[in-house]
């Protein structure tokens, strides 16, 4: 019982992490995309865009770092383990 709950766990760390980072990696591409584009169509909202899109940014690495602590806990702290 104990081996099916590590494994079990150790899939959803990798689940947890994987699909976050897939995330954040897609919504980062296309929040510079837009941005470039932002600034591309009006030159002078550049610091206003830049701004903004650092603040978008650093959110969706933050959710990583959730997701990371998640699966460091599952891996090293499991609950689930009597």
């Amino acid at each position: 019982m104990n081996e099916t709950i590590v494994a079990l766990s150790l899939l959803g760390a990798a689940l947890s992490v994987g699909l976050a980072v897939l995330g954040a990696c897609i919504g980062q591409g296309l929040a510079v995309s837009k941005a470039t584009e932002a600034v591309g169509k009006n030159p002078a909202a550049k610091s206003e865009v830049q701004t903004m899109m650092i603040v978008g940014l650093v959110t969706m690495v933050v959710l990583v770092a959730f997701a990371i602590a998640i699966a460091i806990v599952l891996v090293y702290l499991n609950p689930f383990i009597r």
